[in-house]
């Protein structure tokens, strides 16, 4: 753990529930997100502000900062848990509010890392919690700073069990600008991620899941054995549901969603902001934006059924679930683009004798994980199955049920995926869970 958790031990009170907020570089919108966090069932909610920065970050990074450090202070501060790393606790209407100051001189941020520490450093801090028993709530809440949360936003994990699910993830929906080209833009995008989805949960894939920091809640156990939240820039979302994946369900809530702004960013290089800069600046952004072949899905989908043969027969089913007699299945270009992954030699090492298919399943799925998944589908797009219009491809996809809607407005045809996709909380993901000793 990061050394942060230890001030666990220098402040007072017992929570209900907890909750992450990184900030870097917020002004209003951390405010406003602080206002949203709604009261917890269970008594009173910490909320854990990581205020971060490095030391080459941008001047308006350190100038939106220093307003917000100075907008919390103004509420009074009720300890001072430490001096370096300035921490301090601070009253909120719905419990505490504990700033952990990794933006200043004494206690800057490495000039590698960025969200990813700084959400380690607020989680690990409430395991700690967990840990000595003032934590009630079983579930670590990550989110960001620019958010909206729902009044029902800690009710909606009650009744999950954090001894089989790893994590659960909220729903949510993007605030759109009133600038045109933003709002066509943060629309786009937000097709973009449901219709990937869509086509992964389609496939089979036990990584179909909308990977966003802001909208997840790990339990405490599962974020133990994963280690917590990798010390990255990006990333970091992504790579902590991939590792939870693999020790237990991803629960997709069905609550209330999240409100995100549709802003753009430069904060991490890879981000939903940066994507709308890049966007926006994009000409005719529309007419010009493409998505993945529906056909690369049906490729995947086939995979996907090699790998569950693979677990039940063994190397021998490497190659012979392949659909060749269908023509609109390339085999040639998802054999070179496997072949270049290592895939073959990485399942026939997967595969041992004198285990049951559980077990080999979830070991072949650990290793094509959501990394090699877009991996394949990335190659399987310059492979011959080249990304197409969008909306080619959300008529032709199976899985949008867009198939006669291609010229309603981008508004409609969001709508409609957001629908389709909060279908899917009935069933979890997660790669198929190994059986424990004794059950």
């Amino acid at each position: 753990a990061e050394p942060e958790a230890a001030l666990a031990e220098r402040f007072r009170g017992d929570f209900g529930h907890a909750i992450e907020i990184p900030a870097y570089g917020e002004r209003e919108s951390l405010l406003q997100t602080l206002a949203s966090v709604p009261t917890g069932p269970l008594g009173d909610v910490l909320i854990v502000v990581v205020l971060n920065a490095r030391r080459n970050s941008p001047k308006e990074v350190h100038d939106a900062n220093a307003a917000a450090r100075e907008a919390i202070a103004a509420r009074g501060s009720l300890e001072v848990v430490s001096e370096v790393p300035e921490v301090r606790l601070f009253p909120d209407p719905r419990g505490r509010l504990l700033l952990i100051d990794r933006a200043s001189p004494a206690s800057y941020l490495p000039p590698d890392q960025g969200v990813g520490l700084a959400r380690k450093i607020g989680c690990d801090l409430m395991l700690r919690l967990q840990l000595k028993e003032r934590l009630t709530s079983p579930w670590i809440h990550a989110t960001d700073a620019d958010v909206t949360l729902p009044a029902d936003y800690f009710d909606q994990v009650a009744d999950l069990d954090p001894r089989t699910t790893a994590a659960a993830l909220y729903a949510f929906e993007h605030r759109f600008a009133e600038e045109k080209a933003l709002a066509t833009a943060a629309r786009l995008y937000e097709i973009s991620l449901r219709y990937k989805t869509l086509g992964l949960a389609w496939a089979g894939s036990p990584y179909a899941y909308q990977a966003l920091g802001s909208c997840l809640a790990v339990s405490a156990r599962a974020y133990a054995e994963v280690g917590g939240f990798p010390k990255t820039n990006a990333l970091e979302d992504v790579t902590i549901l991939n590792s939870l994946a693999r020790v237990g369900a991803i629960e997709r809530l069905a609550g209330a969603p999240i409100g995100l702004d549709g802003r753009i960013s430069t904060r991490v290089p890879i981000s939903t902001g940066k994507a709308l800069s890049d966007l926006v600046r994009r000409p005719a952004a529309e007419a010009s934006f493409l998505l993945p072949h529906p056909l690369a899905f049906a490729h995947l989908a086939a995979w996907i059924r090699v790998l569950d043969a693979l677990a039940r027969r063994g190397a021998d089913a490497l190659v012979a679930e392949l659909p060749r007699g269908n023509p609109f299945f390339r085999a040639d270009v998802l054999e070179e683009a496997l072949a270049e992954m290592g895939a073959f030699d990485a399942v026939r090492e997967a595969i041992r004798e004198k285990e049951d298919a559980r077990t080999t399943l979830h070991r072949l799925h650990a290793w094509f994980d959501a990394f090699r998944t877009k991996e394949l589908l990335d190659a399987l797009g310059t492979g011959g199955l080249v990304p197409i219009p969008f909306r080619q491809a959300l008529a032709e996809a199976p899985f949008t049920g867009l198939v006669d809607s291609t010229e309603d407005d981008l508004e409609t045809l969001r709508a409609t995926l957001a629908g389709q996709e909060r279908s899917l909380a009935v069933h979890p993901a997660g790669v198929p869970p190994l059986e424990l000793e004794g059950a």
